[in-house]
């Protein structure tokens, strides 16, 4: 991941183009006194993150991506047009 850092005062400037530079910079470190003070970030992105956190914290949900994986890995694929003449 690409990681921006802005200083605190030039953040405070482009406030109300942040949100056009999230799109694609999905962090934006500020800083203040050249060290991090917080981090603004793409909601998008931080919904993502979430995400994730939720699924691999979560014992069984962790087990399904897993297996997900070794499925692909393995070729073991199903398209839409297999699963639709399976069940038609």
């Amino acid at each position: 991941m690409i990681e921006s850092t802005l200083d605190i005062s030039e953040a405070r400037k482009q406030f109300n183009s942040l949100d056009e530079r999230l799109e694609s910079e999905p962090v934006i470190v500020v800083t203040r006194y050249n060290k991090a003070a917080f981090a603004v970030v793409n909601v998008e992105y931080l919904q993502a993150l979430l995400e994730t956190m939720e699924v691999l914290s979560d014992p069984q949900a962790y087990d399904m991506l897993q297996k997900s994986i070794r499925d692909i890995q393995e070729g073991k694929l199903h398209d839409h047009d297999d699963v639709a003449r399976e069940l038609g």
